[in-house]
């Protein structure tokens, strides 16, 4: 099986960590950096709709919705399981990366608690020597990637 050279695969490892780390900090222009220009994002909402955005400033738009809610902060979002495959338009220096993810919130004294888990799908793509996140697919686990099993 093939996948990104160990110097690209670690790179992609530090632009996911990034990533958590500007949306869970409230850097937004942090996180908006770390799409391509042309990015498209799909968030799947908790009714089971979808939301498509494209572009920087619609990028801008979704985190926002985050980083200008008042009990946003103690949101702490991970992600790992992370499965590389080819880039199905065959495009150089593209991946298409599956991973597990999931988000906490902890406001001490509590204990933290799991908010939300899901997956994702992205498009990476090094561009000018810098991996970044040109499509994203969040998704609640549910749905089609349950399809195997048998439906009760």
């Amino acid at each position: 099986m093939t996948g990104p050279s160990t110097e690209d695969r670690l790179a992609i490892f530090e632009l996911y960590a990034r990533y958590s780390w500007a949306l869970d900090t409230g850097d937004t222009d942090g996180y908006v950096a770390l799409f391509t220009e042309d990015c498209v994002a799909t968030e799947e909402a908790r009714d089971g709709k979808f939301e498509q955005l494209s572009g920087k400033d619609e990028i801008r738009r979704l985190v926002l919705k985050f980083h200008d809610r008042k009990d946003f902060p103690g949101h702490q979002h991970q992600m790992a399981q992370f499965v590389f495959e080819a880039d199905p338009e065959g495009r150089p220096d593209h991946w298409v990366v599956r991973s597990y993810a999931w988000a906490t919130i902890n406001h001490p004294p509590e204990p933290p608690h799991l908010h939300w888990c899901g997956h994702v799908r992205d498009v990476v793509a090094k561009v000018d020597g810098q991996w970044l996140i040109k499509s994203k697919d969040i998704m609640g686990w549910a749905g089609k990637v349950l399809e195997r099993f048998e439906q009760h």
